[in-house]
């Protein structure tokens, strides 16, 4: 009888666990799923120029995104970093949070960048007008431009554009960025430089110039903290596309084993199938690279895997499903990718679906074997560029893009470009990153007045749950009815099993 009653219980769980799963909605990806973005959220003022954002995001449930905007004060105009917040389920409003005034009456973009260090501080990299600067401040005061530090320069005496950060396990902070360099051969071409910091931005290392491409105009860098130290630098060359309208060359690949200190030879990406441009790179769960690209030549976008830190690459396969925007419509367009605790990679780029798609922001998801999607975030009237994507909590993903008005695709001074957000939920774990501690310094006792150091009390903080943006289910509560439901189909099964039991005594 005892081992009957022992068997009811635990009999009646695993039919609970059966019913339960035959119950659950299938998962985002493999069964005909796709991932719902939201509505995109219109976050910058539609009467200032707004253009080229990024975003970043905590596991507590807050967004900061940047952007290059434009502020006035009085009857002087000025260029800004402009920065909103989402917190507590609303976006804060604008505030430029760095600026300078026009020059001349002449408005220059704030190229710029941002990221999380390891203690949850913001990080910013920004050209105003033409000089690469850093700067940071505490999330809680992100929005107050008197509590970012000092702007610290990072680049040379020539013209700096293109940059961007990045933060690995360890703290240390690494950015990248583009810079002109006198070269007859290439008037007003740019090359690729790297820098690092070990403490939070107030030393830098030497400058390392990672191209070093004569006759040829690098831009675009795109930084990938990897994993074992290796850290990924891609950019496209040509010869002066944008300063005297040469021709794509390509795309290269830049790579350092220990985290910056040295850098091997960057190699070349080209292909027989067009000059490739416009490059991303990402790891996979399984340290597995991927390198995604358009040609110049045509719409078809690209991808190739690595298993040995790029040294050798698989060859081009066509990206399913999505095509890029004419070259000849807008060669300053780019990509992104980012990935979840699964280690899937979430590709962002603005194309068109099927042989009359309409241009708009897409989302392909690959899994390590296959590609899912394109998912739609947005398509309209107006023309979307410059996407970048972040991940919080290991699944939700964070997307920003801004949008020229048709009337001045290609008039910035007279145009009213304007950035948006959206977000989705995927079917990742959530995973939770735990900021670092912040150490103290220890105080240096005075000589001549000792003192005995008073203890700090500790009080126990409860942790509010994150605020998630409007319309996302709420993971905790899902589990809670889990965890209650499982209980209930326990204790009914044990009382059935000790009523056998009574009865059959």
């Amino acid at each position: 009888m005892k081992r009957w009653m022992f068997v009811f219980p635990w009999a009646g769980l695993l039919i609970g666990l059966l019913i339960l799963e035959a119950g659950r909605p299938a998962p985002a990806f493999g069964q005909g799923e796709t991932v719902r973005w939201e509505k995109p959220v219109r976050l910058s003022d539609p009467d200032w120029m707004a253009w080229f954002p990024d975003v970043i995001a905590n596991d507590a449930g807050e967004v900061i995104v940047i952007w290059s905007g434009g502020a006035r004060r009085g009857q002087t105009s000025f260029d800004a970093l402009m920065l909103s917040r989402f917190r507590q389920g609303a976006w804060s409003r604008p505030v430029d949070i760095q600026a300078v005034p026009f020059l001349g009456n002449m408005s220059y973009a704030v190229r710029n960048s941002i990221a999380l260090d390891r203690y949850g501080d913001v990080l910013v990299t920004f050209r105003m007008p033409a000089i690469l600067y850093f700067s940071k401040a505490s999330i809680e005061e992100a929005t107050s431009a008197r509590a970012w530090s000092p702007p610290r320069r990072l680049s040379g005496f020539s013209v700096a554009y293109y940059n961007e950060l990045g933060v690995d396990p360890e703290g240390r902070i690494h950015v990248v960025w583009s810079e002109n360099r006198t070269a007859p051969t290439c008037e007003g071409c740019s090359d690729v430089f790297y820098r690092y910091s070990d403490d939070e931005g107030g030393t830098w290392s030497f400058p390392v110039n990672l191209s070093q491409s004569l006759g040829h105009d690098s831009l675009k860098p795109h930084l990938w903290v990897g994993r074992g130290s290796w850290l990924y630098v891609t950019w496209q060359e040509s010869e002066g596309l944008f300063t005297s309208g040469g021709k794509p060359a390509g795309v290269r690949l830049a790579r350092s084993p220990d985290r910056g200190r040295a850098w091997e030879a960057p190699i070349w990406i080209t292909s027989t199938v067009g000059s490739p441009q416009q490059a991303v790179i990402g790891e996979d769960g399984r340290g597995a690279l991927l390198l995604i690209w358009r040609i110049a030549e045509g719409e078809t976008v690209y991808f190739q895997r690595s298993t040995d830190h790029g040294e050798t690459w698989s060859p081009p396969e066509p990206l399913p499903g999505f095509r890029a925007r004419p070259w000849t419509q807008i060669p300053y367009d780019d990509y992104d990718i980012v990935a979840d605790s699964l280690g899937r990679l979430h590709f962002v780029g603005v194309g068109a679906v099927g042989t009359e798609g309409q241009v708009g922001v897409w989302h392909l998801v690959w899994d390590g074997a296959t590609w899912h999607g394109p998912f739609l975030v947005s398509a309209n009237q107006n023309f979307p560029e410059w996407t970048r994507l972040a991940v919080s909590e290991g699944r939700r993903l964070h997307l920003v893009w801004f949008e020229r008005d048709p009337e001045n695709m290609y008039n910035s001074d007279a145009g009213r470009y304007t950035v948006w957000y959206s977000t989705a939920l995927t079917d990742a774990p959530l995973v939770r990153r735990t900021p670092v501690p912040r150490p103290v310094p220890t105080p240096t006792p005075t000589p001549w007045i000792p003192s005995a150091p008073s203890p700090t009390p500790w009080v126990p903080q409860a942790t509010p749950p994150p605020v998630l943006p409007s319309g996302q289910p709420r993971p905790d509560v899902d589990a809670m009815r889990l965890i209650l439901w499982i209980s209930g189909v326990v204790g009914m099964t044990s009382m059935f099993g000790w009523w056998i039991r009574r009865r059959m005594d």
